[in-house]
């Protein structure tokens, strides 16, 4: 015996089927609370799962969105036992990708499961934490390290410390140029004296 009838139409209707719907709104809802956009895209992904010939029933869709519903939501995946970051750009792209495989054949549908997605969604973080890497790494070496030392007449100093100590603070090519002055033989006075009549002044 049904829960309720339309009194109109006398039509039956189970409260089971009233709790299901509420549920699918649900779901949907929490898609769209992700990202309306990223859900037009999960939506065309669940389409990949329709059987040849036949209707994805809603009941199927919803199945299949729950099981992507947490991992969405936290932008993060667990594949091959470990976790990727998962934004949803990174959604969107996978998706897109997969679509791209249907619509020149290269994909084999209908899906079974999400593992095909989740290995692409894979993918796409290990190349962008390579690339994050390889910007660190050069980075790095682009600039220069300021936990090196030097030892001058036995103290153990760092690179800027020596170079203070070592030419008073001066850029160690111009303390060069001042000490080899320093270092150069006077003017003899008759030499002197020869140009200060050339400049016509007083020797």
């Amino acid at each position: 015996m049904s829960d309720l009838s339309c009194p109109t139409c006398g039509s039956e209707l189970d409260l089971a089927v009233l709790f299901a719907h509420e549920d699918n709104q649900r779901a949907v809802a929490r898609l769209a609370s992700v990202s309306i956009p990223l859900g037009a895209r999960v939506l065309q992904y669940l389409a990949l799962f329709t059987p040849p010939k036949q209707r994805l029933t809603p009941a199927k869709k919803i199945k299949l969105l729950l099981q992507l519903l947490p991992d969405l939501e936290r932008q993060s995946i667990s594949f091959k036992g470990r976790d990727w970051a998962a934004p949803a750009a990174a959604w969107a792209q996978a998706i897109d990708q997969m679509l791209a495989g249907r619509d020149s054949g290269r994909l084999e549908l209908p899906m079974k499961s999400h593992g095909y997605l989740y290995s692409v969604l894979a993918g796409l973080a290990d190349r962008n934490e390579a690339s994050a890497e390889a910007q660190s790494e050069a980075a790095r070496r682009g600039t220069p390290r300021r936990d090196s030392s030097v030892t001058l007449r036995g103290q153990a100093l760092s690179v800027e410390q020596a170079l203070s100590q070592r030419h008073g603070g001066k850029d160690p090519a111009l303390a060069a140029i001042e000490q080899h002055s320093r270092q150069a033989a006077p003017m003899p006075p008759e030499v002197r004296a020869r140009l200060q009549q050339l400049k016509g002044g007083p020797a």
